[in-house]
């Protein structure tokens, strides 16, 4: 790791909590259809607030955010990364809807 990053073969993913926040597939997808970026995603868990709607799993995060006239809502599992062999949150769902 260096300076809040988790480097490996050329990737570089933000840091949560001391973790990497790693994106699944089709959260990349949803991701590239707001417009956002990983950094962004980061931005959400830091500064937003915890709308989760029901209960979750242990381990599992649902955070929004208000900015530019949207709730921006990121969500995120702790799991493992073999690739990187240590343990990461994985963006399972990033949903963007107008204010």
């Amino acid at each position: 790791m260096f300076g809040g990053i988790a480097l490996k073969e050329h990737w570089a993913y933000p840091l949560w909590q001391s973790l990497p926040i790693i994106p699944s597939g089709s959260a990349m997808n949803e991701l590239w259809k707001y417009g956002l970026a990983l950094d962004d995603a980061k931005r959400v868990l830091e500064d937003g607030y915890d709308c989760s709607g029901g209960r979750r799993k242990k381990g599992v995060f649902e955070r929004c955010l208000h900015s530019k006239g949207r709730v921006i809502k990121v969500v995120v599992a702790c799991s493992y990364n073999h690739s990187l062999a240590t343990d990461c949150w994985v963006v399972t769902h990033v949903g963007a809807v107008k204010e």
